[in-house]
């Protein structure tokens, strides 16, 4: 009994150990972008546009194979009927044909080549709307994740500030113990504490606000943990400058999934422009049919001539070249070129709109990370020159040269700075990020 017991705690100790493993498991970004592009359902939806329009080319290519059908038809017909001179007579009969017939298309003059060629661009179309979902959807993760590490951030500032706060009150404590200070002091000190402890609560509450809003960002469960890799590493490895980014704007942005999409779409209607026109040119088609018929006048007698022997001497082939000419189609080709124009000259401003919007959107991005790069340095010099003002205020308030107010304002304007510091850290690798996300489709540091 004591074997099995010892059995259970084992198993129970190793299952608490495997649970730990996974409880401290940290996502990195690129894990966090990689798992909502896998569990992304609009990307899921892209993928099955893609594979239903992949048909749409197979269809299109086989077109220029010969098809192949079986036929049979019977058929009986019972009554009378009169002749030239007026005789009468019954005319009931039984008659039976079987065969097999094919057709291909010679000449189309390329409406089958077009056909290919528009089902190959709208498959490629759709494949740069799913890259398109890919971007937005690390878009998405990027600022939620960063948000995450923002706010961990602030609760960390906000937490060494209820530290000091603590610190400060129990010194003050021990002070108006010995009665060297008076009360106000102390009961400033308590509600600078209680200040900071409701900050701080509210701190780990805009943590769990952006934990959530990452897991929306990544189609997790809300019941589901997860913890980010809270290494500031991250942010110091992106402030690092290099002129990478900045050549970006330079670039000629013909891969992008926009762009390139539009063009892919231009193309299929090119093509169906072709298609369109290909209707005015004659077409020839080549058939070939293989059969034999039966045939039995019923008012002789029903069996008389044998179903097999006849259908075995009637057994003929057939070749056929079919020439088809337009030549009035009630300008349904005029009318349809008339329109394609018209798609023509709508994608092509909307490729032209595409690159315009693109191209500002990578200026405001860039502009934004030069203005960053500059608010960093202006908040760095704000910082230290605010650290030196709270060493000195707080050496004041030691000596009794200045109150616990002028302290306080003191260490609010220290926390204030070193929230604005963070936020444009932030805000600066956020930008870094995008701009590198935006010309790549990806983010690999």
């Amino acid at each position: 009994m004591a074997g099995k017991q010892l059995v259970i705690l084992i198993a129970l100790f190793m299952l608490s150990l495997v649970n730990g493993v996974f409880a401290q498991k940290q996502w990195s970004l690129q894990e966090c972008m990689d798992y909502a592009v896998q569990r992304n359902e609009n990307l899921a939806l892209s993928k099955l546009d893609v594979e239903n329009k992949s048909i749409d080319i197979e269809t299109a290519k086989r077109e220029r194979l010969p098809t192949l059908n079986g036929f049979s038809n019977i058929s009986s017909n019972f009554g009378q009927s009169q002749d030239i001179f007026g005789n009468n007579a019954r005319n009931d009969n039984f008659s039976n044909s079987l065969g097999l017939s094919s057709s291909v298309s010679l000449l189309n003059f390329g409406r089958i080549k077009n056909n290919v060629i528009k089902a190959e661009a709208l498959v490629n179309a759709s494949k740069e709307d799913v890259e398109l979902v890919q971007r937005n959807t690390r878009v998405q993760v990027l600022q939620a994740y960063l948000q995450v590490l923002l706010q961990k951030e602030m609760a960390r500032l906000i937490d060494s500030s209820a530290i000091f706060s603590n610190l400060q009150l129990q010194k003050i404590q021990k002070s108006t113990d010995l009665g060297v200070t008076a009360l106000s002091v102390l009961y400033e000190a308590k509600a600078n504490y209680s200040r900071d402890v409701q900050k701080k609560a509210a701190a780990v509450q805009q943590i769990d606000k952006a934990l959530l809003a990452l897991k929306y960002a990544m189609n997790m469960e809300e019941d589901q943990e997860i913890q980010v890799d809270e290494k500031i590493s991250l942010i110091e490895e992106l402030l690092k400058t290099d002129d990478k980014h900045r050549s970006y704007s330079n670039m000629m942005w013909i891969d992008h999934p926009l762009i390139k999409k539009y063009q892919y779409l231009n193309e299929s209607i090119i093509a169906e422009n072709k298609i369109i026109r290909s209707s005015l040119y004659p077409s020839i088609d080549l058939s070939v049919n293989v059969g034999s018929f039966y045939f039995n006048n019923l008012t002789q007698g029903f069996g008389k001539l044998p179903y097999m022997e006849q259908i075995q001497n009637n057994f003929s082939q057939q070749v056929t070249l079919s020439l088809n000419v337009p030549i009035y189609n009630r300008n349904s080709v005029k009318y349809n070129l008339q329109r394609n124009k018209i798609l023509i000259q709508q994608n092509a401003e909307q490729l032209a709109l595409g690159k315009q919007q693109f191209s500002q959107e990578m200026q405001g991005y860039l502009l934004d990370y030069k203005n960053y790069e500059k608010q960093l340095v202006l908040s760095n010099e704000a910082l230290d020159n605010t650290r030196l003002a709270f060493d000195i205020s707080q050496k004041s308030f030691d000596a009794g040269k200045i109150s616990i107010y002028d302290l306080n304002i003191s260490r609010a304007n220290l926390l204030n700075a070193e929230s604005e510091t963070i936020q444009v850290r932030f805000n600066m690798a956020f930008s870094k990020l995008l701009i590198e996300l935006m010309a790549t489709g990806d983010i690999r540091f």
